[in-house]
């Protein structure tokens, strides 16, 4: 297929508009403004799992608190279902899924970058009696979406905390 002379023009224009206006991807400059991470607190559940695993794919990399320049400190997670409404026989109809974590982010002489600040997702979801295993599987989805959404905005947070201060 042959683009016309008219179409041509309108792509570079687009091109150069795009390009001119500022426009970029959202990306994290860890490596140049962070020297090496840690994470203390409550390590052991999901969100620290999948934290780390994000930072380490950001390109920073995980040190002992005392050698790390930014210390996130996962102060408390909650995971919670619940019924949100009914259908016959008083069964569940629909569930509420909710995922919270209490963080803070310190630097390595412990002061705080960023205060203990709560981050919570929840969605709703339904349940079909006709097919658990396509509701567990909705569930199990809807479950790491919210973890990503968390553990994203955790990583914004550093990012911006662990940007130099601009004039």
């Amino acid at each position: 297929m042959r683009l016309g002379h008219g179409y041509k023009v309108g792509l570079l224009a687009a091109t150069l508009l795009v390009a001119g206006c500022g426009f970029q991807l959202r990306s994290y400059d860890f490596e140049s403004n962070v020297d090496g991470f840690a994470l203390t607190g409550q390590t052991g559940g999901a969100v620290a799992a999948q934290l780390r695993q994000g930072l380490i794919q950001a390109g920073v990399t995980e040190k002992p608190a005392a050698e790390a320049s930014m210390v996130v400190e996962l102060m408390d997670e909650r995971r919670n279902r619940r019924s949100v409404s009914t259908a016959g026989q008083a069964r569940a109809a629909e569930y509420e899924l909710d995922i919270g974590v209490r963080y803070r982010i310190l630097n390595t002489g412990e002061e705080e970058l960023l205060a203990p600040t709560w981050i919570e997702r929840s969605r709703i979801f339904r349940i079909d009696r006709d097919n658990i295993v396509g509701s567990s599987g909705e569930q199990a989805i809807l479950e790491r979406e919210l973890m990503q959404d968390v553990v994203g905005q955790i990583i914004r947070s550093m990012d911006a905390v662990s940007r130099p201060a601009q004039p």
